[in-house]
């Protein structure tokens, strides 16, 4: 006789069709995977699924749907987290695997219990919660009430779902004392294993079940019922772009780098797919690595496929959002070889500022999808391809947050190419490694590390170089001539310097300092002096609609994160594409240091780590257009200190000068960037404190999910406010429209609605960091009603606040020693 259920778990759904959804979708995903014991994970990943929301049963947490009246018996995560316990348990009994497997049902007791929050310690936390009689007094309550009002229909739930012990589990689960005290004996083993043999993999394993039966909840919730399908990609596609865009080597520097890509990809097919999973392509700025990065991680994802039966997904993770747009659009490019219009399932852009709106192709149409399932979809990375950031990344393995955790599962079986991987602080080196190689070990993950200046974040037996002989490269690409000038001179005079070789050269100059300040102290000053020598007045230079300074054979051109991003991305284009025949004159801070794609004559940098200067490097005749670039390297300072002690780590600058010391006067690029990195680095990590990193380790072989919270890839020294610049009547209307959401719109649904307008609020968004002197000067400014500590600057205002070409304006009031 068929039941008319009734419960339900969401205002609009069953508990029934929703239980059966988030198991279904939960096995479907572990099922998908090529993970050790996945015969026995993808059905504890199911009862998970079928359990998490048992506790919605009771006729308290119906009220509550139903009539908003919440009280202490309507909670359900703990109720359901003990049913699951016991469900896991008698499945791995039943199946004679308990004693392999003991640890699991402890698992599905930790990851329903926090289903709806963020993991914490798990020992001396969670499992007092066990201890606490007050919540076993509701937990019997609510039995009570399920057994009174609702066991015929919960029966009728699990046996729909082939599950016909339930009754049993509710027999076994009143006896709660022996129960609860079985979970914390079970909880205590999993952290002595975990702490006595330094292992991760327990941590490892609640990440990934947490995952799992977050990413199935709220797809579910959202009203999506199927993952996205999984898309085809051609492993050639790269050589065929390569071949459309650019044909035959025609220089000398094309020949090295189709060399370098020929050798790269060769290795394919040579690496042991078993035991070589850390990876290295170690090879001079400028010599193609986002291609030869691309087209090997899709031909290994083919012999992936082959070999293993499975295919990975691509995650491409960079440091900065400033290189993220440049490489996106050149992936796109390839991509479009096969499709007019691309899909997210296809490729997927994620990063904290990244437009949300999710499209796949349906009927032969490109669709969004709904904007609820569109965030869940694309902060959950359901895509072939995600682009990404370094934060977004390690912040997703090392974490306790339920948002961030969400997307583990599809980290898993995964190909991560971490570009610029030398960006990653040296304190976190130890970390990362046991990390990265227990992804690589555990979880079928295969890791390519590219950089110029590779770090020793791994052994040399732990890590197969892809580069025969790095060397080879380096000294083919001697492009530029470095200049250590390490004599500590005042701000004051270096713009002077400056200024004589802009009158008395003919040259492209880009001059990158460590503060904002400072750059914007040199810009103004440059622009003075050479409205003088050309005879303008200062207020009377010409400022185009970039931004930019024009004077008759020069342009004067201002980058840093005071100037808004859709600016900034305007004259770094200006700046690619070579756009007019005047000389550029390029004043900015570290954000155009690494991966953005310019080549100039010659070059300025304020001291820094040895990596950051050879970064920076790769910025000078980067194409080998002229006979030789310089980089002249100098150490500035104002009255109080050097610019460099406001921003950088002791260690690096002192192992830097260590190795600068070793050279004398001028250096060509082929005698100084391959053996002084090496030195560096293991100065570096001589030197360095590794207490960051087994601080972390510590918590994270304890299952102490609260502490990984001190980990931070970004070290906000200064407090940050969001200012909104109305430099034109579009930037008015989508403040206005903003504001109008706060008004109109409550809860969810506002901040939906803020998040689809994301992209277009960054395009006039500065971020600005500042100390508490200063902080009460912003929070005095225009107030955008429903965003606490986000400010706006009125176009009325523009003239006293901001700066079409230097951004940000505030005179006398400025913030001092703000860096990038």
């Amino acid at each position: 006789m068929s039941h008319s259920f009734k419960l339900k778990s969401h205002p609009d759904k069953l508990l029934k069709e929703h239980l059966e959804n988030v198991g279904r979708l939960s096995k479907e995903i572990l099922k998908s995977k090529t993970i050790k014991s996945k015969e026995v994970f993808t059905e504890v990943a199911y009862l998970i699924g079928i359990t998490h929301d048992f506790g919605k049963a009771t006729s308290y947490f119906q009220n509550w749907l139903e009539n908003g009246r919440k009280t202490q018996y309507a909670q359900h995560g703990f109720l359901s987290s003990l049913v699951g316990y016991l469900v896991v348990r008698n499945f791995l009994s039943g199946a004679q695997k308990l004693d392999e497997f003991w640890y699991l049902p402890a698992v599905a007791w930790i990851v329903i219990n926090k289903h709806h929050g963020n993991l914490r310690d798990i020992l001396n936390e969670e499992a007092e919660k066990l201890k606490d009689q007050s919540e076993l007094e509701i937990v019997k309550e609510q039995l009570n009430d399920i057994f009174s009002n609702n066991l015929t229909e919960v029966v009728e739930i699990y046996n729909s779902l082939d599950y016909s012990d339930i009754s049993k589990i509710l027999i076994e689960i009143k006896n709660l004392e022996n129960l609860t005290q079985q979970i914390r004996k079970d909880i205590k083993k999993i952290c002595k294993n975990s702490f006595k043999d330094y292992d991760v993999r327990y941590y490892f394993l609640i990440l990934l079940f947490y995952s799992i039966l977050l990413d199935a909840d709220k797809l579910d919730a959202s009203g999506r019922r199927n993952l996205p399908k999984r898309e085809d990609i051609p492993s050639d596609i790269v050589d065929e772009y390569k071949k459309k865009k650019f044909g035959k080597p025609k220089t000398e520097v094309d020949i090295i780098r189709e060399k370098a890509y020929n050798e790269v990809i060769a290795k394919v097919s040579d690496i042991d797919l078993t035991y070589e999973r850390i990876l290295s392509i170690n090879l001079p700025t400028g010599c193609g690595k986002t291609l030869i990065g691309l087209s090997f991680a899709l031909k290994l994802r083919e012999r992936i496929k082959t070999s293993f039966g499975f295919t990975p997904k691509i995650i491409y993770s960079l440091p900065f959002l400033s290189i993220i747009d440049q490489n996106t659009k050149i992936i796109e490019d390839i991509l479009k070889l096969n499709h007019e219009e691309i899909p997210s399932n296809l490729l997927l852009i994620h990063h904290h500022l990244a437009d949300i709106k999710y499209k796949e192709i349906k009927d032969g149409e490109l669709n969004i999808e709904e904007l609820n399932r569109s965030l869940l979809l694309t902060e959950g990375w359901h895509s072939e391809i995600v682009i990404t950031t370094f934060v977004q990344l390690f912040h997703s393995l090392i974490t306790n947050k339920n948002r961030a955790a969400r997307k583990f599962h599809n980290i898993t079986n995964s190909i991560l190419i971490l570009d610029e991987i030398q960006s990653v602080p040296h304190k976190y080196w130890l970390l990362i490694n046991k990390v990265l190689k227990h992804l690589a070990c555990d979880f079928n993950c295969w890791i390519i590390l590219m950089t110029a200046t590779r770090p020793l974040i791994f052994r040399d037996e732990e890590i197969k170089e892809l580069v025969t002989n790095p060397k080879e490269y380096f000294n083919a690409f001697n492009r530029v001539v470095f200049n250590f000038d390490l004599k500590i001179r005042d701000l004051e005079e270096f713009k002077y310097e400056i200024l004589n070789k802009i009158l008395y050269g003919d040259k492209n100059i880009l001059i990158v300092l460590n503060t904002i300040n400072s750059c914007k102290e040199l810009y103004e000053f440059l622009k003075k002096e050479l409205a003088l020598f050309y005879g303008v007045d200062k207020k009377d230079v010409s400022i185009d609609k970039d931004g930019i300074a024009n004077f008759p054979d020069l342009e004067l051109i201002n980058l840093s994160t005071h100037i808004l991003p859709s600016y900034r991305l305007r004259r770094i284009n200006r700046i690619k594409n070579g756009g007019g025949k005047k000389r550029k004159i390029i004043v900015t801070t570290q954000l155009i240091e690494a991966g953005v794609d310019i080549s100039i004559d010659i070059v300025y940098r304020d001291f820094a780590p040895l990596d950051c200067l050879i970064q920076t490097a790769g910025r000078c005749n980067r194409n080998d257009e002229s006979d030789e670039g310089y980089v002249n390297i100098v150490i500035l300072k104002n009255k109080r200190q050097e610019f460099y002690k406001y921003i950088y780590d002791s260690t690096l600058i002192d192992a830097t000068r260590d190795v600068i010391g070793t050279f004398s006067g001028t250096v060509e690029e082929k005698d100084f960037v391959l053996s002084s990195v090496d030195e560096y680095y293991k100065i570096v990590l001589k030197r360095g404190s590794k207490k960051d990193s087994k601080n972390i380790l510590d918590s994270i072989v304890k299952l102490d999910f609260s502490k990984t919270s001190e980990f931070n890839l970004i070290q906000e020294k200064l407090p940050t406010v969001s200012l909104f610049v109305e430099i034109n009547d579009i930037a008015e209307e989508i403040r206005k429209k903003m504001e109008e959401i706060f008004e109109s719109k409550k809860g969810f649904t506002q901040k939906l609605e803020i998040l689809e307008m994301r992209k277009e609020i960054n395009n006039y968004t500065i971020q600005v960091r500042c100390s508490e002197k200063y902080w009460m000067l912003f929070l005095n400014l225009n107030p955008i009603d429903g965003l606490e500590e986000y400010r706006y600057i009125k176009k009325s205002e523009l003239d006293k606040y901001y700066k079409i070409d230097s951004g940000l304006n505030l005179g006398d009031r400025s913030l001092n020693f703000v860096m990038l």
